[in-house]
C-alpha cells in the first residue's frame, strides 16, 4: 500500500490554516506564529506547485485568478520605485509570493479536502470565540474596566499576550469577520436548531466583543454583512433574528443618542477628515504609479505626538503604495467575484464566504493598513473569503444546492 501524498498535503495544510486563523489566541509570539504558517501552510502550497510545474509539466491558471496574479506582480514591482522603506525591496516584495501561495493552500484545501477545510475553520472560529470571551470576562469583569460608551475598547485578553491584537481597530475588524462566518452557521437551512442555538451564542459572542471595540467601521460592516447573509440565505430564522436586532439597535441608539450625535456632528462618523486632506495633497503627481509599495505613509497630528502610519482606508492606501494601476487590478479581481457570486448564490459555501467578503470591503472604507502582508490578521479578514470564492469549481457549483 502505498504512502497517501495527498492525504498528507492535506494534514498539513489544515494545521497551517488552524494556525493562521486561531494562532493569535494562543500562540503569543508573532515570528513563532508566521514561521508555523510558513512550515505547514505556505511550504507545502510551494512543493505542490512546483511539482505541478517540474514534475507533471502543468501550468494552467484559471482566468480568474489573472487580474489577482496581476494585481500581485504589478504591487510587488512598486517596490521598485520605493522610497525610504525599512526593509529590502526583496523583502517587501516576496509578501506577494506569499499571498500567492496562500491563493494555492486554500485551493488545495477546497478542491481536495474539503472536509478538512470546514473541520478546521469551523474548529478556529470556536476557540477564536472562546478567547473573545475570556477577554470579555477578564477585561470587564475580573478588571472591572468601565463599559461606557467607548470608555474602554477592548483590543486583547489581558492575561500576559494571549488574543493581544495592539489596537481596538484591528481588534475590532479581525472578530467582525470571524463573527460572519459564524453568523453564515446560523442562517444555513442544513443547520440543526440546536446547532443554530451554538454558532447563535458564538456569533453573539464575537460581536459583542467588536462592539466594545468602538471600531464604527466594523460595526456597520458587521450590520451590513448580517442584512446580506440573510438575503443570501433567505433564512426564516435569519427574518426574526433580523427584526430582532433592528429593535436591540433602536433602544441601544435611544440610551447613545447623545453620542450618536457628537459622532456625526463633529466627527463626521469617521475621524479621518484631516489625514485624507493630507493624503490628497502628498498624491499630487503620484496617481498612476503611487509612491510605491513599502514607501512610509507619515501623518502627523495636530498635536505633534500622534502619528497615522497609513491612509485608514485600504483603497486609498493602495493607490498611494502602487498607484491607480493597482487599483484598477484590485477591482477587476473583486468584479469577477461578484460575477461569480451572483451566479452562484445558491451555492452553500458562496452564501457562507460572499458575506464575509463584503464585510471586508466595508470595513476597509474607513481602516485596515494594507492587505498584502507577510501572515496577518488581514488574510483573515480579507485573503481567505477571496481565496474560498476563487477555489470554488464552476461546475460543481451550478450543481449544488
Amino acid at each position: 500500500m502505498g504512502f497517501d501524498w495527498s492525504r498528507m498535503m492535506g494534514w498539513l495544510l489544515a494545521v497551517g490554516l488552524f494556525i493562521q486563523l486561531s494562532g493569535k489566541i494562543w500562540l503569543v509570539s508573532g515570528s513563532a506564529r508566521n514561521s508555523q504558517i510558513y512550515i505547514w501552510l505556505l511550504l507545502p502550497a510551494l512543493v505542490f506547485s512546483l511539482s505541478r510545474i517540474l514534475v507533471k509539466h502543468r501550468f494552467k491558471i484559471d482566468l480568474q485568478y489573472l487580474p489577482w496574479l496581476l494585481f500581485l506582480l504589478w504591487v510587488a514591482l512598486s517596490t521598485l520605485w520605493a522610497t525610504g522603506i525599512e526593509s529590502s525591496v526583496q523583502s517587501i516584495a516576496k509578501r506577494a509570493l506569499f499571498v500567492g501561495l496562500y491563493l494555492v493552500a486554500i485551493n488545495v484545501l477546497i478542491n481536495q479536502h474539503e472536509s478538512y477545510f470546514r473541520r478546521v475553520l469551523l474548529a478556529s472560529v470556536v476557540v477564536i470565540a472562546f478567547g473573545a470571551l475570556l477577554s470579555l470576562i477578564y477585561q470587564y469583569g475580573v478588571l472591572e474596566k468601565p463599559i461606557a460608551y467607548r470608555a474602554f475598547r477592548i483590543d486583547r485578553m489581558g492575561i500576559g499576550e494571549f488574543a493581544n491584537f495592539g489596537w481596538p481597530v484591528a481588534a475590532g475588524i479581525f472578530y467582525g469577520s470571524v463573527a460572519m462566518w459564524a453568523m453564515g452557521m446560523v442562517l444555513d437551512s442544513r443547520t440543526s436548531t440546536k446547532l443554530a442555538l451554538f454558532w447563535l451564542a458564538v456569533f453573539t459572542i464575537l460581536a459583542l466583543y467588536v462592539l466594545m471595540t468602538g471600531t464604527r467601521g466594523a460595526w456597520i460592516a458587521l450590520l451590513g454583512s448580517c442584512v446580506l447573509a440573510v438575503v443570501m440565505q433567505r433564512s426564516r430564522r435569519g427574518i426574526w433574528g433580523m427584526g430582532l436586532c433592528l429593535v436591540a439597535v433602536a433602544v441601544i441608539s435611544a440610551f447613545l443618542w447623545d453620542q450618536i450625535l457628537v459622532e456625526v456632528q463633529k466627527r463626521q462618523l469617521s475621524g479621518r477628515g484631516p489625514i485624507w486632506a493630507y493624503y490628497f495633497d502628498v498624491m499630487s503627481g503620484h496617481w498612476w504609479l503611487g509612491h510605491g509599495f513599502g514607501t512610509p505613509f507619515t501623518y502627523l497630528w495636530p498635536n505633534g505626538k500622534t502619528i497615522s502610519p497609513h491612509a485608514h482606508s485600504l483603497y486609498l492606501q493602495q493607490i498611494y503604495d502602487s498607484g491607480l494601476i493597482s487599483l484598477g487590478f484590485l477591482l477587476s479581481g473583486l468584479a469577477v467575484l461578484f460575477y461569480k457570486g451572483w451566479i452562484m448564490r445558491h451555492n452553500s459555501w458562496v452564501r457562507l464566504t460572499f458575506p464575509v467578503l463584503v464585510y471586508a470591503l466595508i470595513a476597509m472604507l474607513t481602516d485596515v493598513e494594507r492587505v498584502i502582508t507577510r501572515p496577518s490578521d488581514y488574510w483573515t479578514v480579507f485573503w481567505l473569503p477571496v481565496a474560498v470564492l476563487l477555489a470554488l469549481p464552476y461546475k460543481k457549483l451550478s450543481k449544488q444546492e
